[in-house]
């Protein structure tokens, strides 16, 4: 498994460079450090499933997933992630990144909701829904290594994250009843879940 200093350092690429860019541009504190430690525990995650894995395509998808929470990529009709992964194909595509990353990265950000990401066969992809949902419920975190789980909490402090998602993800639900964030509040009472994020 990947030491835990080694998981916190992005790589070290232009492309990630524009996302983490973009990502500070857009989003409040509390939403840039939950896109960081969402990729600390997506690698740590899939490096206990012993995966091999793009680490720029997953840094991608990490610190781009949430674009569609932000006042500047908000969208009044479109769900938060299916209009996220849009504006971040079109962003790194202008970027230059290759069609296929692109996809992968948009697709990661586009499911990343879903429970059935969790086993998706492109571990990119898994990647985002399992680092998010360890960051953001407390979802398997007790599959990471607590000196992993310690270093991204001090690296990047929650700062109050469950107060902006909760405002965040209920007016997302209010707003589009038939999206997938209404229906995780219906069924299994989202908002309640953001306590039980490490750190909260």
């Amino acid at each position: 498994m990947t030491a835990a200093p080694a998981l916190i350092a992005r790589p070290d690429t232009a492309l990630a460079d524009a996302a983490d860019a973009m990502l500070q541009a857009a989003a409040p504190p509390a939403l840039v450090a939950h896109c960081h430690r969402t990729y600390v525990f997506a690698a740590a995650l899939l490096d206990r499933r012993g995966l091999d894995y793009d680490r720029e395509a997953l840094f991608l998808g990490a610190a781009l997933h949430d674009l569609g929470l932000t006042p500047a990529w908000t969208h009044t009709t479109t769900p938060f992630e299916e209009h996220g992964a849009q504006v971040a194909h079109e962003a790194l595509l202008q970027q230059g990144a290759r069609p296929e990353l692109a996809d992968l990265v948009a697709d990661a950000i586009r499911l990343h909701l879903l429970l059935t990401t969790a086993d998706d066969r492109r571990p990119e992809v898994a990647g985002i829904h399992l680092g998010a949902g360890a960051d953001v419920i407390g979802l398997r975190i007790d599959k990471i290594p607590p000196t992993t789980v310690d270093l991204a909490l001090e690296t990047f402090p929650r700062q109050s994250l469950a107060s902006f998602l909760r405002e965040a993800l209920g007016d997302e639900a209010r707003r589009k009843p038939d999206c997938t964030m209404a229906q995780l509040v219906a069924e299994v009472n989202f908002l309640d879940l953001l306590a039980n994020g490490p750190g909260e």
